[in-house]
């Protein structure tokens, strides 16, 4: 539902902002914004709106995804409008409802088409949830940590050449992953900045002091943290170190139980507080699908069990779904909703400066999810449509 010119009044069981809750609560909508939040006792109900009451549903913020290679059995690499049509769909049905297309290592001439078709179509009207700008996961990353990035499409840093890349984007490129030990990269990385990319560390094999000294210049974000990272030591803590240790960086997490176990996420969760980790999936073209083979870029993935490889048997991302990650973070840690719930919404927009998305505040875009009482998505708002309903 989509009420242009009128009001849309939500009336729940709770309003999570999150802020602040809200008991029972009351959001009121005009076109995709925002307009009031509070106790449904204190706020009017604006003349002809229309009004939906859902007392036995929680109201939170839209999810964001800063790490989404592809859902739905199509991939982010195929840059098709239908291959974005249909990521954005079926994203809506987990409760995401903005996110980063991301890429992996390929062949420059593919890399760079793949980027182009991407950053236009982030300016299309989307069916469900919103792209807001490209992750370019790769090729700036360290051989030794490429993951299932291929060996040969691995490149390094070089200031130029991302220059060009953010010229062909339009300026759409939103995230970088980068190795900050390898040489070019602190230049390549100042580069980013200058062009409003935030600076990710991930896929690296740096020291400590090395972590710290690009954190220092401003790279204040890692990429799926422990993963195709230098092993964390007592001794030689690394980049891990880093991660955990500086207040600063905000830090990804794939909290599916397999990248990284549940037992190091509770870990996690305590060290870096409830403020700086985000939830991200790192999800295929195989997520919500069938165990089978699936497109990564131009590499296959062979899903078994849920778990994705590549051929040389190595992690590949994904079948992780951000509904399925609260759900595991508030399991393994004991957290509350309330403190988990930023991890999806506040912390991924402060990290990633997008404005106006993760939190329910008057102004902001009316991006929104309704959960159930077992934390499942009932339906899902994206600029006050609904995209999504069970």
């Amino acid at each position: 539902m989509t009420v242009s010119d009128g009001f849309l009044v939500l009336d729940v069981g709770s309003v999570l902002t999150p802020f602040e809750k809200f008991s029972a609560g009351r959001v009121i909508v005009r076109a995709e914004r925002i307009e009031a939040v509070g106790p449904a006792s204190s706020l009017q109900i604006p003349a002809r709106a229309t009004r939906i009451d859902l007392p036995h549903l929680i109201l939170v913020p839209g999810f964001i995804e800063p790490h989404v290679h592809g859902i739905g059995g199509v991939d982010v690499m195929d840059a098709t409008p239908h291959s974005m049509n249909t990521i954005s769909q079926t994203l809506a049905k987990y409760g995401t409802t903005a996110f980063l297309p991301t890429t992996v290592s390929a062949p420059i001439d593919i890399l760079e088409a793949a980027v182009e078709r991407l950053a236009n179509l982030i300016c299309a009207d989307s069916p469900g949830a919103k792209p807001l700008g490209i992750h370019l996961e790769g090729p700036f990353i360290n051989v030794q940590k490429r993951g299932t990035h291929q060996s040969s499409n691995v490149r390094k840093p070089d200031p130029a050449l991302l220059t060009k890349w953010i010229q062909l984007s339009g300026g759409r490129i939103k995230l970088l992953t980068i190795a900050p030990e390898l040489e070019g990269a602190a230049t390549t990385a100042d580069r980013a900045r200058g062009s409003n990319v935030v600076v990710g560390m991930g896929h690296s094999n740096a020291t400590l002091s090395e972590s710290i000294a690009a954190a220092n210049a401003g790279a204040h974000y890692a990429v799926h943290t422990f993963n195709a990272m230098r092993e964390f030591s007592h001794r030689d803590p690394g980049i891990v170190g880093a991660v955990l240790s500086d207040d600063r960086i905000f830090a990804e997490i794939i909290a599916d139980g397999i990248h990284v176990a549940p037992e190091v996420v509770r870990i996690f969760a305590r060290t870096k507080g409830a403020s700086r980790i985000i939830l991200a999936t790192d999800a295929t073209s195989a997520t919500g699908m069938p165990d089978g083979s699936y497109a990564l870029g131009n590499s296959q993935v062979h899903v078994q069990q849920g778990v994705c490889r590549d051929a040389e048997g190595r992690l590949a991302g994904s079948t992780l779904t951000q509904d399925r990650a609260l759900k595991n973070l508030l399991e393994w840690t004991g957290w509350r909703l309330d403190d988990a719930l930023p991890a999806l919404t506040a912390n991924p927009a402060q990290a990633l400066a997008i404005e106006g998305r993760g939190r329910i505040e008057p102004g902001a875009f009316a991006d929104l999810v309704l959960l159930d009482k077992n934390f499942d998505v009932d339906r899902t708002y994206v600029s006050g449509k609904l995209v999504f309903a069970r």
